[in-house]
């Protein structure tokens, strides 16, 4: 169904939501390398991407990984080496299993300062498009907390209200790095990848409460293109 610029993709299994997801994604990077040479993605973290990750490995040979450039949406302040270290999961699911490289992958420098790793990773998106002042990703891929958080903005945290590139703040266990709202809505295309019964009620919400203040829900309204991918489960409240 639609939603004005929100398209929902409902699929019955965690499988099937993976598979549709994977040949969109191949499409928009097609699309977009033809358009201007390269395509721009953010990456989530977390475990519900890893089945994702492991399908585009799988089927690399379709995809034109030379022309993408990888960003992480977000980032916990652990040694790149730490379980909590969401590239050390995006290597291993992924980038190992890839004969041939991306054009660029840029991980946050997570040891270093904050001041100094927050300016870092402004210059790896610098070279990006600008759209109203902001670096253009072509997909920003995201997931979504229980709580309607995504990337690392947790509401009413700092991050939350955070109108530069990128920012630092707390979230669970240790600090967070991400990039903010504001960049993200203007990325090409905002794709949320949500399974799971659990947060039917939080997809519900952000889908269909016109004043929800979720991270999540902020960004389904203020992007240009929002596309939520669902399981059945996922998809329960709707």
């Amino acid at each position: 169904m639609t939603l004005s610029q929100v398209q929902v993709h409902v699929e019955d299994s965690p499988t099937d939501v993976v598979q549709s997801l994977a040949h969109q994604l191949w499409e928009w990077a097609h699309q977009d390398c033809e358009a201007h040479e390269f395509a721009a993605w953010a990456l989530p973290g977390g475990h519900t991407p890893i089945s994702l990750y492991e399908r585009l490995a799988a089927d690399q040979s379709r995809w034109p990984w030379p022309s993408l450039r990888l960003y992480l949406g977000d980032e916990r302040r652990v040694p790149p080496t730490d379980p909590l270290n969401n590239f050390s999961m995006i290597r291993k699911h992924l980038l190992d299993r890839l004969r041939v490289p991306p054009a660029a992958v840029y991980p946050w420098p997570t040891l270093a300062a904050v001041p100094d790793c927050l300016a870092s990773y402004r210059q790896y998106l610098s070279p990006l498009p600008r759209e109203e002042g902001y670096p253009q990703l072509d997909v920003a891929l995201l997931g979504m907390g229980d709580d309607g958080h995504t990337a690392s903005v947790f509401p009413e945290s700092p991050q939350y209200f955070a109108q530069g590139w990128v920012a630092c703040g707390p979230g669970p266990q240790v600090d967070r790095l991400t990039l903010t709202l504001p960049l993200l809505r203007h990325a090409r295309r905002v794709v949320f990848l949500i399974t799971g019964a659990a947060k039917a009620d939080r997809v519900r919400h952000c889908l269909t409460d016109a004043e929800a203040l979720e991270p999540a829900a902020l960004l389904t309204r203020q992007a240009k293109e929002v596309h939520w991918f669902l399981d059945r489960g996922s998809a329960q409240a709707l």
